[in-house]
C-alpha cells in the first residue's frame, strides 16, 4: 500500500512562477500522506499533470518507485495498492512490453497499452491509481472492486481535477477548501458511512468501488467496470465438491497474499474466519506465521482465551497489545484524523493502536479475515432477515418473533414486552419483498442518532432521506433477487466498503504504514461464495456453516463451536469515565457542540451526564450518540482549522525531473 496525489492544470504552465507553485502544492499534497509510506516520498511535474507519491515498500524493494514512466509512450502511473497476480500477468505480457523492473507497477502500465482500461478486469488486487496517458491528454482512474483502496477526488475550477488517497491531500494542495458536508454527516449517522460518491466534506467526492474514471478536456466520466452478483443460480454440486472449491479457492487467496519481498503476518481475532486464514498460511509459510492481536482489561469484550488456543494449536509467534478504557479516549483524535468521517463506535480505535503494535514489531503487511461474514452470511443481520421473513408470511403470528430469541439470548419477550419485541423487529413486515427490508431494523436503530442533531441543522436536511440516498444507488436487478441476496449486496455496498474496509480497514492499517491483505475478498472466493446455495452457508440459523465444515481439523474445535462473538470497544468509559481524556471533557462541553453546531447542545450535555453517572445503564443507542457526537467534534478540530505541515515533511518530497 502507498499513498497518490496530484492534480491537473493547464498545458504549458510549467515554467518559472507558475512550475514553481504547482511543484509546492504537490509536495505539500504528498507529504500530508507520509504516513502511508514513509519508505519515499516522490513528485512529478509534467505537462498539463502534477503526480505524487509516497511509497510502503512491499514487492521490488529496488526497482518500483513511483511515478512509473514508460519511456516509450510517455504513459505515467502512480499507485497504491497490490497487483497480486502481477507474476502471471507479466509473463502473459512479456511478448508485448520490456519490462524494466520486477515491480507490480510496472505491471499496470504494460497491461494498459495492451488492453486500455478495460485492463483493470484481468487484476486480482486491491488498488487505486491515477495513469496520465499523454498521447491524449487524459488522466484515468480505478479502483479497486469492493473499495480496499480508496480515491477521493474534487473537480476544480477552470476545467481541472484535484485526486488524493486521502481528503487531507486535497486540503493540503490549497486547491479545496475543507467544509463538512450535512448531507454526507446525515448518511453517516444513519448508514455509518456517507454513500459514495460522497463523503464528509463539500466538493470531496470518493470514486466508488468497482468504477474506473476518465478526466480529459475537463470532463469526468466514470463507468463500473465489475459488480457483485448474489443473483446467480445456486450451484448444484455435491457439498463434498463445494467444499473441495471453497477449499482451491481460499488456499489460492492466501497464497497470492502472502506473495512479497518483506514477512507477511496476520491479525488474530479468536474467530472462525482469521484462525482459518491463519491456519492456511501457517501451511504454506511452513510454520513461521507471526500473529497480532487486541486484548481488552475490561472482561466485556476481551477474546484471549480464544486467540491463545489458536495460536498454541498452530504454533504461530503470536503477541497481544492490551487495551483499557483510557487508551481508547487518547487513540479516538488520532482515529477521526486518519478516516475523515464521523463514527457511531470506537472498534476501529485498537485496530489503529494493532497497526502500530505490528509496526513496532518490524512487520508491514498482515492478511485479516474481513469479508467472509459477508460472503458466507455470517452476521446476525441475515439470521434475522430469515427469520423476519418466515414472521411476514403469518405477520400476526405470536409465536415467530420469538425466534430471535435464538439470534439475541438477551432479549426480553416475556408476555408483557412481546408488543415491544414486534414493534422493534416487525418494521416493514407488510411488504417483506421491498429491497431494503433487511436493513431497517439497523438503519432504524442507529438513526435515533439523529434526534441529537441541532433544529437548524436538522432543518436544513429535511429533504435529506439516507436510506432512499443509497437504495437509489443499487441496480435496478437486484430487486428481483433472494432476500438473503439482496441483504448480502446491500452489506457489502454499504457496512463493508464504507466503514470495514475504510474507517476501520485501510485508514488504522495506514496510520501506521501496514498494509492489509484480504484474501475472503480474493474474486474467485466472492465469486464462488455467490454460487454456494444459501442452505449450505446458512443452515438453519447456523451461519458460515460450510466455512465452518471446511475449517474442521483446521482449527481448534472450541473455535468451531462457540457463538459468534461481535467485536467492539468500550465507549462511554473511554469518553465520560473516570479515564476519559482531556480533549474529550473540552469538546463534548455545551458551547463547543453548539460552535461546530451540528448536535443540539442540550441534549448532547444530558445525554454525557446520563452516561457520565455511576452505574449508569448503557443502552446501544445512547453510546452509538456519544461517540457520533464526539466524533463529528474532532472531524471539524481537525479538518476546519487544519495544522500546518512540518515544513521538514514537506523538504523531504523528492521532486523528479520530467
Amino acid at each position: 500500500m502507498c499513498g497518490i496525489a496530484g492534480f491537473t492544470y493547464p498545458a504549458g504552465g510549467g515554467a518559472g512562477a507558475a512550475r514553481e507553485e504547482s511543484a509546492e502544492r504537490l509536495r505539500r499534497m504528498t507529504a500530508s500522506i507520509r504516513h502511508r509510506g514513509p519508505d519515499a516520498q516522490r513528485a512529478l511535474l509534467l505537462d498539463g499533470v502534477a503526480l505524487g507519491h509516497t511509497r510502503l515498500s512491499i514487492v521490488d524493494l529496488a526497482g518500483g518507485h513511483q511515478p512509473m514512466r514508460d519511456a516509450a509512450t510517455g504513459l505515467t502511473v502512480v499507485f497504491n495498492g497490490e497487483i497480486f497476480n502481477h507474476v502471471e500477468l507479466r509473463e502473459q505480457l512479456s511478448g508485448q512490453y520490456a519490462f524494466r523492473t520486477r515491480s507490480d507497477t510496472e505491471v499496470i502500465l504494460a497491461a494498459f497499452l495492451a488492453w486500455g482500461i478495460d485492463c483493470v478486469r484481468r487484476f486480482e488486487g486491491q488498488w487505486a491509481f491515477a495513469l496520465w496517458d499523454p498521447r491524449d491528454a487524459t488522466l484515468w482512474m480505478s479502483r479497486d472492486r469492493v473499495g480496499i483502496c480508496p480515491l477521493f477526488y474534487a473537480e476544480l475550477p477552470g476545467g481541472h481535477l484535484a485526486f488524493g488517497s486521502e481528503a487531507k491531500a486535497l486540503f493540503a494542495s490549497g486547491l479545496v477548501t475543507p467544509s463538512l458536508d450535512a448531507r454526507g454527516l446525515k448518511q453517516t449517522f444513519q448508514l455509518w458511512s456517507p454513500v459514495a460518491p460522497r463523503t464528509s466534506f463539500e466538493g470531496v467526492r470518493l470514486l466508488p468501488p468497482a468504477h474506473s474514471a476518465r478526466f480529459r478536456a475537463g470532463t469526468l466520466e466514470t463507468f463500473r467496470y465489475w459488480d457483485l452478483d448474489f443473483g446467480v443460480e445456486p450451484s448444484t454440486a455435491s457439498n463434498e465438491r463445494i467444499q473441495e472449491e471453497l477449499g482451491e479457492a481460499l488456499e489460492r487467496a492466501v497464497r497470492l497474499r502472502l506473495r512479497a519481498d518483506v514477512p507477511v503476518a496476520a491479525y488474530l481475532s479468536g474467530g472462525l474466519d482469521s484462525s482459518l486464514l491463519c491456519s492456511l498460511a501457517q501451511e504454506q509459510l511452513g510454520g513461521t506465521l507471526r500473529t497480532f492481536s487486541v486484548g481488552f482489561a475490561h472482561a466485556r469484550f476481551d477474546e484471549r482465551q480464544h486467540q491463545t488456543t489458536v495460536a498454541e494449536q498452530l504454533r504461530t509467534q503470536h503477541r497481544v497489545v492490551e487495551m483499557r478504557d483510557g487508551d481508547i479516549g487518547t487513540l479516538v483524535p488520532g482515529v477521526i484524523f486518519h478516516a475523515e468521517q464521523a463514527m457511531m463506535r470506537s472498534a476501529p480505535a485498537p485496530f489503529l493502536r494493532l497497526s502500530e503494535w505490528v509496526r513496532e514489531n518490524g512487520i508491514r503487511v498482515v492478511l485479516t479475515g474481513e469479508g467472509s461474514d459477508e460472503m458466507f452470511l455470517g452476521y446476525d443481520l441475515f439470521k434475522e432477515t430469515k427469520v423476519r421473513q418466515f414472521w411476514a408470511r403469518q405477520p400476526t403470528s405470536k409465536w415467530r418473533p420469538l425466534l430471535l430469541r435464538k439470534l439475541y439470548p438477551t432479549l426480553s419477550v416475556s408476555q408483557q414486552n412481546v408488543e415491544l419485541l414486534r414493534e422493534f423487529f416487525g418494521m416493514g413486515l407488510e411488504d417483506p419483498g421491498s429491497l431494503g427490508f433487511s436493513h431497517l431494523v439497523r438503519w432504524s436503530n442507529s438513526g435515533r442518532i439523529l434526534r441529537f442533531l441541532a433544529p437548524d441543522f436538522a432543518a436544513s436536511l429535511v429533504d435529506e432521506d439516507p436510506m432512499a440516498s443509497v437504495l437509489a444507488t443499487v441496480p435496478k436487478h437486484v430487486a428481483s433477487w433472494r432476500p438473503l441476496a439482496r441483504a448480502q449486496y446491500l452489506e457489502a455496498k454499504t457496512l463493508l466498503s464504507g466503514y470495514l474496509l475504510s474507517a476501520q480497514g485501510d485508514r488504522m492499517l495506514l496510520g501506521n504504514a501496514v498494509e492489509g491483505r484480504f484474501p475472503f475478498l480474493d474474486t474467485s472466493v466472492m465469486e464462488l461464495a455467490a454460487r454456494i446455495p444459501e442452505r449450505v452457508r446458512l443452515k438453519g440459523l447456523d451461519e458460515k456453516h460450510v466455512l465452518k465444515r471446511f475449517a474442521q481439523g483446521r482449527v481448534p474445535a472450541s473455535i468451531l463451536e462457540r457463538s459468534k462473538f461481535p467485536y467492539r470497544a468500550p465507549i462511554a468509559g473511554a469518553l465520560v469515565g473516570p479515564e476519559a481524556p482531556a480533549w474529550a471533557r473540552e469538546l463534548l462541553a455545551p458551547e463547543a457542540i453548539a460552535k461546530v453546531g451540528v448536535f443540539d447542545a442540550r441534549k448532547a450535555e444530558r445525554l454525557v451526564a446520563k452516561l457520565r453517572a455511576p452505574n449508569a445503564a448503557e443502552s446501544e443507542a445512547d453510546t452509538m450518540a456519544l461517540f457520533a457526537i464526539a466524533s463529528t467534534q474532532l472531524l471539524a478540530q481537525h479538518f476546519l482549522t487544519p495544522r500546518p505541515l512540518p515544513q521538514a515533511d514537506v523538504d523531504a518530497v523528492v521532486l523528479e525531473a520530467a
